[in-house]
């Protein structure tokens, strides 16, 4: 698998803020109100280590949703003069969906974005960029061409917007989902080459990337990532994470995007699929695809994240459930391997509340929101399960088809 090698990001008081912050959430838990009743769920057992593998070289393998009143994200905090943190201490941030443009058939987020690329991710660039690495889902194409699509909803920004990524700290993103196709294999090129000059690394299906992350002292930490393809099989999942645990990584990462859309409760076919990237030897598996968060689950001797939802997302001027984190896996290493953890930044996916203005931005810390975030990773926000959805809606057809035959009988 490919190699890339990356020193530390950002200078060392923005790490320090981020380091504060990522133990008061873990020193909060996910002890928060449940959806239905408002009493106090149980937190979720996430694991806290993991196993270390010797560093060696891989080749490269040949909507309407439920209503929720929303608290009025506010920026972060203006940084203080905190100390530096361990250099033996690597951050690593995870975003659900990003899609930097807006569907081709409008242009509400570009009328916003304009040509003020920092933007997007400007109320969130603080943590983004204090961290080692940072890893989202790209759910549109970039392209200078005028491509056409034979998808409902399909996404073709220009190639600048590329761009708002490295500014707001994003290193690579996972390329493997139901939009990556839409404009055919020219919008697949077109895009690789604008994330490129962007700088950004992007990672198509069952593909996997190493990057070797450096401090200052020497310090060192290997990251492995495997992107499932899209429709792709466990058997795929567990021998890409495997390839890359071979491959020396010190964490693997497995990141895959399926499940049932706007449904809280993950698929037969998601729990599937991430018990066998941990079975393979993943520590962490993102999902991405629901566009609402899902329950963490603490699997074996991994973390599975089932669905992060969306987090800068242009395909929707005003999401019905706006919630969304920043999942951050912070990596100790240490003479006898590695040990890890994970944090969560409860965030909203628009600094405003009533409208998405595509600017995402961190709930004040024990706000409704904050805890809402929270609580929807303990536990389903709403437990109706996609069969159990698809099951009511084909009743409510039937039910609508039979009143209109009724009603056309008594007219004759």
């Amino acid at each position: 698998m490919g190699k890339r090698e990356m020193k530390r990001k950002k200078n060392p008081w923005l790490l320090a803020l981020g380091a504060v912050f990522a133990a008061a959430l873990l020193a909060a838990g996910l002890a928060f109100l449940k959806p239905s009743g408002h009493e106090v769920p149980e937190e979720p057992d996430v694991p806290a280590s993991s196993t270390v593998a010797e560093p060696v070289k891989q080749e490269q393998p040949v909507q309407e949703q439920q209503p929720v009143q929303e608290q009025q994200p506010v920026s972060p905090p203006e940084p203080a003069d905190l100390p530096r943190e361990p250099q033996d201490r690597f951050v690593i941030s995870f975003l659900g969906d990003c899609t930097l443009t807006s569907s081709h058939y409008t242009n509400h987020f570009e009328t916003v974005v304009g040509d003020d690329l920092a933007y997007p991710f400007s109320n969130a660039a603080e943590i983004l960029t204090a961290d080692d690495l940072t890893l989202a889902n790209l759910e549109c194409s970039f392209s200078d061409k005028r491509l056409e699509s034979e998808s409902e909803y399909a996404f073709c920004g220009q190639p600048k917007y590329a761009r708002a990524l490295t500014l707001g700290g994003v290193d690579c993103v996972s390329m493997a989902n139901n939009h990556t196709g839409d404009f055919g294999n020219a919008g697949v090129e077109d895009t690789l080459a604008a994330l490129e000059d962007a700088g950004v690394t992007g990672i198509q299906g069952d593909q996997g990337i190493c990057f070797d992350l450096r401090h200052d002292d020497g310090s060192a930490v290997r990251v492995g990532i495997y992107v499932l393809p899209f429709n792709g099989s466990t058997e795929q999942m567990k021998k890409g994470a495997a390839r890359l645990r071979e491959d020396g990584a010190d964490i693997v990462i497995a990141c895959m995007h399926t499940g049932a859309e706007r449904i809280y409760v993950p698929t037969k076919r998601q729990t599937a699929l991430a018990h066998a990237a941990v079975s393979g030897g993943a520590d962490v598996v993102v999902g991405t695809h629901p566009h609402v968060l899902q329950p963490v689950e603490a699997y074996q001797d991994g973390v599975i994240l089932y669905s992060l939802g969306n987090f800068c997302f242009g395909g929707n001027r005003n999401p019905g459930d706006k919630d969304t984190v920043i999942a951050q896996l912070t990596v100790h290493k240490e003479e006898t391997g590695v040990s890890w953890e994970m944090t969560y930044v409860p965030c909203c996916v628009s600094s405003v509340a009533n409208r998405n203005d595509y600017r995402p931005t961190p709930y004040e810390e024990g706000t409704a929101g904050y805890q809402r975030c929270l609580s929807k990773l303990a536990e389903p926000w709403d437990k109706t399960t996609a069969e159990e959805a698809a099951a009511a809606k084909a009743a409510a057809e039937a039910a609508a088809a039979e009143a209109a035959a009724e009603e056309a009988a008594m007219e004759i």
